[in-house]
C-alpha cells in the first residue's frame, strides 16, 4: 500500500507507540518495592513518582499516602505468602509452613521490614483477613482468648527478626577479634555453625528452624490446660507489658 492510500490510526488513538506503561496499583506496587530494596523504607510519593515518570498527583488516584502505599505493599506480601491451612488443620501445624514463607518473603524485601512492622494493619483488607483467619484458628482449637493475639505477635515479632537476621552475616556472633575474651561463645558458636552445616543449612537458617519450633512448643503449652494456669511476666504483674 502506498503512503497515500495508508489508512490512518483511529480516531482518537496518536500514532506511534506510548509514551510511557499505563500506570495501574500493581505496577506503582511494584515500583514501590524496588525502591524500598534500592534505598530502604525511608522514600516519599514524590522520589517513587519519579522513579516511575509520573507527577506525585497521579499516584494519588490509587493511594492517598505513604502510609496508604505501606499498607498496600503489606497486603501484597500477605498474598506472597499465601494461606497455609488455617482453616483447615491445627494452628500448630499451619504455623510452621507460615512461618517460613513469611521469612522467606520478608527476606526478599528488607527495606521495607520495619515500616510494615511499625504501622498498624487496619484498613488493609488482605491483612486483616489474614490474622482474623489465624485467630480463628486458635479459637477454634481451644486457646485462651486473651492469649491469642500475644501468640500472633510472639509468632511474627520471631520471623521480622529472623529475616533481618537471614540477610546479616553468617558468623555474626562470633567473636573473631578476640575469641580468648569469651572462649564460651566462641565455642558455641563453632559448633551451631557445624551443625548447621551438617544439616546443610545456614546457621541463620538452623536457628530459625530451632527457635520456631521452640516457640511453637511453648505456645502450645502455655495455651494447654496444663500451661494456663501458668503465671507469665505480663500475667505476674513483673512490670512487663500486658
Amino acid at each position: 500500500m502506498s503512503p497515500a492510500t495508508a489508512s490512518p490510526p483511529p480516531a482518537g488513538r496518536p500514532a506511534g507507540r506510548p509514551r510511557a506503561a499505563v500506570l495501574s496499583r500493581e505496577r506503582i506496587l511494584q515500583a514501590a518495592f524496588a525502591h524500598s530494596d534500592e534505598r530502604g523504607a525511608d522514600f516519599t510519593l514524590a522520589a517513587l513518582a519519579r522513579a516511575l515518570g509520573v507527577r506525585p498527583s497521579a499516584l494519588h488516584h490509587y493511594f492517598a499516602n505513604r502510609d496508604d502505599l505501606i499498607a498496600g505493599m503489606r497486603g501484597q506480601l500477605t498474598l506472597r505468602v499465601g494461606d497455609h491451612g488455617f482453616d483447615r488443620i491445627p494452628w500448630h501445624e499451619a504455623a510452621i509452613p507460615w512461618a517460613r514463607a513469611y521469612r522467606d518473603t520478608l527476606g526478599r524485601h528488607p527495606g521495607i521490614i520495619a515500616a510494615l512492622a511499625t504501622l498498624p494493619v487496619d484498613g488493609e483488607p488482605e491483612s486483616i483477613a489474614d490474622y482474623n483467619r489465624i485467630a480463628e484458628a486458635f479459637r477454634r482449637d481451644g486457646y485462651p482468648e486473651h492469649r491469642i493475639v500475644p501468640a500472633i505477635v510472639a509468632l511474627e515479632s520471631f520471623i521480622i527478626g529472623s529475616a533481618l537476621d537471614a540477610i546479616a552475616p553468617d558468623d555474626n556472633l562470633r567473636p573473631s577479634r578476640d575469641p580468648e575474651a569469651a572462649p564460651t561463645l566462641d565455642a558455641a558458636e563453632r559448633a551451631a555453625r557445624a551443625q548447621a552445616a551438617e544439616r546443610g543449612r545456614s546457621a541463620a537458617e538452623d536457628a530459625f528452624e530451632f527457635g520456631l519450633e521452640s516457640l511453637v512448643a511453648g505456645l502450645r503449652w502455655l495455651g494447654s490446660d496444663a500451661g494456663s494456669g501458668t503465671d507469665t511476666g505480663a500475667d505476674a504483674g513483673s512490670g512487663a507489658i500486658s
